[in-house]
């Protein structure tokens, strides 16, 4: 039985999905007969952990109105952006089926062996310091209590929980939080501010607050959601800017590695001040974004989807028309990889789209190759990228 590829890999997305009629149910019987390549075949791209988990997370999303939001973009910008090398913002079961696929077999037909290389995505991992110096490794599902002079400390269900002390005396102690490449952890402060840190970030703070303002000091990516406390103001402190809050929620990026830094605002109100200008003051809204230049110390607001910056939160990657060098840069930190690229040219392609943090980056890899003229190589855990 000559079943011809296209058809055969619709098949078996309908198979995976529990769709089939009954005729493509004896064409897929036939196809399994033929030889035993088929069944190796079969066999991989049945996986649940490949396929099922994939449409899971995918079965949500609007791909009409995702193509359409793509063809405005791609009318909207100028010739020489390279629109058309739009990563899809949202990539349906069949375009990671077919991925997959052409991975699998080789022009002649046959089963190839090789198995992709495991680029493992990172997880819940951080170190925490406590006032006398301990430290302490948060993991994955671990559970454990701790005690400062000012609150009780409980790790539960991912979260680093304060809870302080009824009647104790305020004595200002700090700790420190900070996770490595791969890893990520939330903690819920004493006050019940809520904050989620992002990979090869640090957060410091008090174990209680005390005086007129609530301060942490951060390096990194974070995102919070702070407790509202009038006659208290709350303050993230970055190397170069701070950001004063009420009651809000908003995300904050500063790596120092970074040339800009970037506070989104989801609710609330913020007020940004540059620390080497403490004069210099800027108010931004829900939906605007404040870019700083670090080398210029300009104060830029624009309006942005705020989705596509809090998405790692929900265990997403969101990219809009960010270059390949930015999507990588964010690559780096959460798959602990190291990037090498041909020339400029390759570090300026243009991609848009929205992806789970998939267990393997090799899936991410395999479909920004599908879509762009880029070859990208892995070594290990080097990635070579060209065209």
């Amino acid at each position: 039985m000559n079943v011809d590829n296209e058809k055969i890999k619709s098949i078996i997305v309908k198979s995976v999905l529990g769709t089939l009629t009954e005729e493509e149910n004896f064409v897929l019987e036939g196809w399994l007969q033929e030889n035993d390549r088929n069944k190796v075949l079969y066999q991989k791209l049945f996986s649940a952990v490949e396929l099922k988990y994939k449409y899971e997370q995918y079965e949500g999303v609007d791909v009409a109105e995702a193509f359409r939001r793509n063809q405005r973009r791609l009318r909207q910008d100028v010739p020489n952006r390279m629109m058309k090398k739009l990563l899809p913002y949202a990539a349906t079961v069949l375009l990671l089926f077919s991925g997959a696929f052409c991975f699998l077999m080789n022009r002649s037909g046959e089963v190839r062996e090789e198995v992709p290389v495991a680029l493992s995505a990172g997880g819940k991992y951080a170190e925490l310091i406590l006032a006398n110096g301990q430290k302490v490794d948060l993991h994955e599902g671990m559970e454990i209590k701790l005690r400062e002079r000012n609150s009780n400390i409980q790790v539960k269900g991912n979260v680093v929980y304060y809870h302080k002390k009824k009647d104790s005396v305020m004595v200002e102690e700090y700790n420190m939080i900070r996770t490595p490449l791969g890893g990520e952890f939330s903690l819920t402060l004493a006050d019940g501010t809520k904050v989620w840190l992002n990979a090869m970030s640090e957060l410091r703070y008090p174990v209680a607050f005390g005086g007129d303002t609530r301060e942490v000091e951060l390096k990194g990516e974070a995102y919070f959601e702070v407790k509202k406390n009038e006659a208290k103001p709350f303050i993230v402190k970055t190397d170069e800017f701070n950001v004063r809050v009420l009651g809000t929620s908003f995300n904050i990026s500063a790596y120092s590695d970074f040339p800009l830094a970037h506070t989104t605002l989801c609710s609330g109100h913020v007020r940004l001040s540059d620390r080497m200008n403490p004069g210099k003051e800027v108010d931004i809204l829900p939906g605007e974004q404040l870019l700083f230049h670090r080398d210029s110390r300009e104060m830029n607001v624009q309006e942005v989807d705020v989705d596509v910056f809090v998405s790692w939160r929900d265990g997403s990657f969101q990219f809009d028309n960010n270059t390949v060098e930015e999507v990588f840069t964010i690559l780096q930190r959460w798959y602990n990889i190291q990037v090498f690229y041909a020339n400029v040219e390759v570090r300026q392609e243009l991609f848009t789209g929205k992806l789970p943090r998939f267990d393997n980056l090799q899936i991410i890899i395999d479909l920004i190759e599908r879509v762009s003229d880029l070859k990208i190589e892995v070594r290990g855990k080097m990635i070579y990228i060209d065209k």
